[in-house]
């Protein structure tokens, strides 16, 4: 390039570069603000959760109450009902208890208490949480041994002790009065209650004050066939000859021809920790009924944690209102041998990992035509299973079998490891065909296999025979598989609402029922406040 032209460029260069400086420093226009940012909203504080794992123990003297911190809970308030108080209204203990344990030391010894916990925040007041019981604590000051052949009143002040087989002889009679305590020898093996043919018992618990059978070993330490269970024995019928009516586990025979015999009464009352095996494959029951006469009122009884069966009818007439087996190791309910009684809300919840069947039904196990043919009533029950993961794989709602027959209403079958429904042997079939055997009106759902069919006869095709009306469709329990605070009620919208049959007029069962199931939806938890729920 020219130098002239060149030194004449980068002058001009130079004077536009300057001029530009200097307009943007002489712009006077308004410079724009930032636009704001909002600050973060406030985070919406919602109410806790119910507060789970609550545990009380006794310690020096006090009550010890623990559960599971809730997240965003500010406090907790710990209530406490008790029992035999003749009253179920909750005390509020504490109410700003900000730790996740509490010390009761107005717990009194020798009375039994419920506790509960909810959680609360600015935001409002959790639902209440599970119930934890701490039981009474009294001395065994008492032996009961040997054999009652008088008139016995035991005294509720007082806690005893079975020793070995103790046995109510023909002509005895055992009162038990609300709210005793009998404890089954964990030393003294086997230990079991005996209430020979001829003799009575009248266990007269009530729903604030229940008789309890239980352990002798600790709360803590107890386990499935500490003890024996009680056994009756009656005078009605047997479908074996007469000679050959024995019972299982101790040999003492059974039966009659006295439809109507009484045994006595059993109301509210737990049977826990039973069923001692005498040899194997021979074991005690948690309630053995064998050929008991209607005459006997049984009514608002738990079997809990049993090794063997939990309620166990050999032949008999006997009727059996409000039953609850929780805990099984094998059959919740197991009936045969000519039992032709009546039955209404029943309950069955199972051990995921130790339980067979909810039902076990047989007619007689040597000659499946034999007469008289098992064949109860039995309205209202609910069968359920551990779950379909639950470690035992082997866990049936209902196996009817040897020739049995029976009229049944109102089942609900549900969360059965196996099968929910099992029919077997062509007796069976005959008693069905005869109109002595069906299903009606009943619900099976969320079994592992709701309906066996082994080749032989098709359990699905026979449960939905018309005109029985069932059903296979979800029952929607509110929380039948809680195992510390079941609610084995129907929600809202279940179809076991308004499906079920009415039972007969008959004095014996309640009427006016239009659900499935062992629960009124919309009643009270009758299988609550007397009972229990502690697995050891």
């Amino acid at each position: 390039m020219n130098t002239r032209w060149r030194n004449r460029w980068l002058i001009a260069g130079a004077i536009a570069l300057t001029g530009a400086v200097a307009a943007c420093g002489d712009d006077d226009s308004p410079t724009t603000p930032p636009t704001p940012v909002p600050p973060d909203p406030e985070p919406t504080v919602v109410a806790p959760v119910a507060p789970t794992g609550v545990g009380v123990t006794r310690s020096d003297g006090a009550a010890q109450v623990s559960w599971a911190a809730v997240s965003g809970a500010e406090s907790y308030t710990v209530e406490r009902r008790t029992l035999g108080s003749g009253t179920t209204a909750w005390q509020a203990l504490a109410t700003a208890v900000t730790a996740t344990s509490y010390t009761d030391r107005t717990a009194e010894e020798g009375v039994a208490y419920l506790y509960r916990v909810l959680a609360r925040n600015s935001a409002g007041v959790s639902p209440a949480s599970d119930v934890a019981e701490l039981q009474a604590v009294q001395p065994a000051v008492e032996v009961l041994a040997g054999t009652i052949d008088g008139h016995m009143n035991l005294d509720a002040s007082v806690t005893y002790t079975l020793q070995g087989i103790v046995t109510v002889a023909e002509g005895g009679e055992l009162h038990i009065p609300a709210g005793t305590t009998i404890l089954g020898s964990t030393e003294v093996t086997p230990t079991a209650l005996i209430v020979a043919q001829g003799g009575t018992i009248h266990a007269e618990g009530t729903a604030d004050a229940p008789v309890v059978f239980t352990s002798a070993n600790p709360v803590g330490e107890r386990r499935r066939g500490d003890w024996g269970g009680i056994s009756i024995f009656g005078y009605s019928n047997c479908s074996f000859p007469a000679d050959e009516c024995i019972a299982e586990g101790i040999g003492r025979p059974y039966g009659g021809t006295d439809p109507m015999d009484s045994s006595g009464s059993m109301t509210y009352t737990r049977i826990e920790y039973c069923g001692f095996e005498v040899s194997f494959g021979n074991e005690l029951n948690c309630l053995t009924l064998n050929g008991v006469g209607a005459g006997t009122e049984l009514h608002h009884i738990q079997t809990h944690y049993g090794s063997d069966d939990g309620f166990e009818w050999f032949g008999g007439t006997v009727d059996l209102k409000y039953a609850l087996a929780t805990g099984i190791s094998d059959d919740s309910f197991d009936y045969s041998t000519g039992w032709t009684g009546r039955g209404q809300f029943w309950i069955a919840q199972q051990d995921p990992d130790d339980a067979d069947h909810g039902y076990e039904v047989d007619g007689n196990e040597l000659d499946h035509n034999a007469t008289p043919y098992t064949e109860p009533t039995i309205y209202n029950v609910t069968l359920v299973g551990g779950g379909v993961a639950g470690g035992n794989d082997e866990t049936r709602g209902m196996l009817h079998r040897r020739g049995t027959g029976g009229h049944l209403f109102n089942h609900i079958v549900t969360a059965m490891s196996d099968f929910g429904l099992d029919i077997d042997n062509q007796p069976t079939i005959d008693r069905l065909e005869a109109g002595l055997f069906e299903i009606q009106s009943s619900i099976i759902f969320g079994n592992e296999t709701n309906f066996k069919d082994d080749g032989d006869f098709d359990a699905e095709a026979i449960f939905m025979t018309p005109g029985w009306n069932n059903q296979v469709a979800d029952p929607d329990l509110a929380n039948p598989l809680d195992r510390s605070n079941p609610d084995f009620r129907p929600n809202a919208g279940s179809p076991a609402r308004g499906a079920g049959a009415d039972p007969p007029d008959d004095g014996f069962f309640t009427t006016g029922i239009d659900y499935v199931g062992g629960v009124d939806p919309d009643g009270e938890e009758w299988y609550k406040g007397w009972t229990t729920f502690a697995q050891n």
